[in-house]
């Protein structure tokens, strides 16, 4: 499979254009974004929560998240999946 490597800064925007060679292959195509850094970006489904000075603080802060959507029986089925993963 030809592999390109490119160097790019993402701006704030989050988008990039590659103009790739002319000989390149056409048709579908792999893409692969391999940051610098050790540390994985923030997720934006899973923002940082603040360093807070105490518990009372965080839950103040956690009422004020937007809740994620799953309901409790969507959390339960995917915990029982991952559990019947799991070998003995």
């Amino acid at each position: 499979m030809p592999t390109y490597h490119f160097q790019q800064t993402v701006p704030s925007s989050h988008q990039i254009t590659l103009v790739l060679p002319p000989d390149a292959p056409v048709g579908e195509a792999d893409i692969t974004v391999l940051f610098p850094h050790t540390e994985a970006p923030n997720s934006p489904s899973q923002p940082k929560p603040p360093e807070l000075a105490n518990i009372a603080a965080y839950l103040a802060w956690h009422d004020t998240q937007p809740a994620s959507g799953r309901s409790p029986e969507d959390v339960d089925r995917q915990i029982r999946e991952e559990r019947e993963g799991w070998s003995d």
